[in-house]
């Protein structure tokens, strides 16, 4: 009996593979992100060598401007790669808290939660129902 007690415990601390489902498509949009950041930091690198080669030192201050504007977007395109993959393990997180806490709550003995619903029942109607004397506001001192 004690081995079932110990093994029900602990299959209450796991979730199952099966219970999170993966969020494909944003992982692929934030592996997109990436590639993308990537794709245009090589880019970058091209354009600057061959404007360099083609308009010379004169043109400088423009490359380095288009350089700076472009780098700039493939920064932010990381940036928003990684808060996609934020965002996939924050909706696992808090999808396996609602499974444990569900599991907890299936768990918990019937008179207690019958309790409970009396309790929040006898609190509410107090908070509904008027008191049979009025108020009577205070005067400002």
């Amino acid at each position: 009996m004690a081995e079932y007690e110990r093994s029900r415990e602990e299959q209450v601390g796991k979730v199952r593979a099966s219970d999170i489902e993966p969020y494909t498509a944003l992982r692929w949009v934030g592996t997109l992100f990436k590639v993308a950041a990537v794709f245009l930091f090589i880019a970058v690198i091209g354009q600057f060598v061959a404007d360099l080669r083609y308009h010379g030192a004169v043109q400088l201050p423009v490359i380095l401007g288009e350089l700076a504007r472009t780098l700039v977007f493939a920064v932010v395109l990381w940036g928003g790669g990684d808060l996609v993959r934020l965002m996939v393990q924050l909706g696992n997180d808090v999808r396996a808290e609602r499974i444990l806490l569900a599991r907890l709550v299936h768990r918990t003995p019937s008179l207690a939660r019958e309790t409970r619903a009396e309790e929040d029942a006898a609190v509410s109607e107090s908070v509904l129902v008027p008191s049979e004397e009025p108020s009577v506001p205070q005067p400002p001192q």
